[in-house]
């Protein structure tokens, strides 16, 4: 009897639990903590993984983990013993990539002592800080992405100039950018002055760049922006360039949130 592996019945699973498995491809790739499924997807098309010694470019291949020898970038890969979640204090002037070719710094080089294949889940810019979480879990990586779930992404923001309480209102309602309308955002004002305002911003999308873009739309030019939370997971004391992991509390009301418990 062949079993389809249902990730909502193994939110911690063991691998030797389960006697046969299979799994379309990019799905395995995800599982194992390569990437997310899109960014599998990728990989395979350009040539990057083999099965039992083939290169494979065709996204509907299905793998069993337990009987076939699958490679990514020459080394074999495994599902892990169970999922891991940690968090990073990004630095403003590094990359939210695994690579970068004109060998700029990225978040990967701050994860020294995690033994584990984890990636990234969203990004931030290159001159943005704060909370990054890295997992091996592709269906709550998914989850957390997919706007269906509304996570609320928090933000500390220092802008050039007065903010308006005109500009508050647009921010509020929401700003007309290149992908739509972006949905309404909690605004808290910390300070304003004619030479800085700074405020908190929860929003609910994850659009490249889209708080600077935001706030290029209302004239003014962001100094500074920091992620302090995703969902409720919070970034806290951490110091930058440090990473930790999630607590069980933390994993569990993640989980709550986007309906994997």
């Amino acid at each position: 009897m062949v079993y389809i592996l249902n990730i909502n019945k193994f939110t911690n699973y063991k691998t030797s639990y389960i006697k046969r498995i299979i799994l379309r491809l990019n799905r395995f790739l995800a599982l194992c903590g390569i990437a997310s499924r899109r960014k599998c997807e990728e990989y395979i098309l350009n040539g990057d993984v083999s099965v039992n010694g083939l290169i494979i470019t065709n996204l509907a291949t299905i793998i069993d983990p337990k009987k076939d020898r699958i490679l990514f970038h020459k080394k074999q890969i495994n599902l892990p013993n169970e999922f891991s979640y940690y968090v990073l204090n990004k630095p403003a002037g590094c990359l939210s990539s695994a690579s970068d070719p004109h060998n700029r710094m990225t978040v990967y080089s701050l994860l020294k002592g995690i033994e584990e294949r984890v990636f990234h889940v969203g990004r931030l810019d290159q001159d943005s800080e704060g909370l990054l979480l890295f997992t091996n879990d592709g269906k709550l990586a998914h989850r957390l992405l997919h706007p269906k779930y509304q996570v609320k992404k928090k933000y500390f923001v220092k802008v050039n100039g007065y903010l308006t309480d005109q500009a508050v209102n647009n921010l509020k309602l929401g700003i007309e950018l290149e992908e739509g309308k972006t949905n309404p955002s909690e605004i808290n004002i910390i300070s304003r002055s004619a030479k800085e305002s700074s405020f908190d911003i929860i929003i609910t999308q994850g659009w490249k760049r889209q708080i600077r873009r935001m706030i290029d739309y209302i004239g003014l030019q962001v100094a500074y922006l920091r992620r302090d939370s995703i969902g409720p997971i919070i970034l806290s004391d951490l110091e930058l360039t440090k990473w930790r992991k999630l607590s069980m509390d933390e994993i569990k009301n993640l989980k709550r949130q986007l309906k994997l418990l």
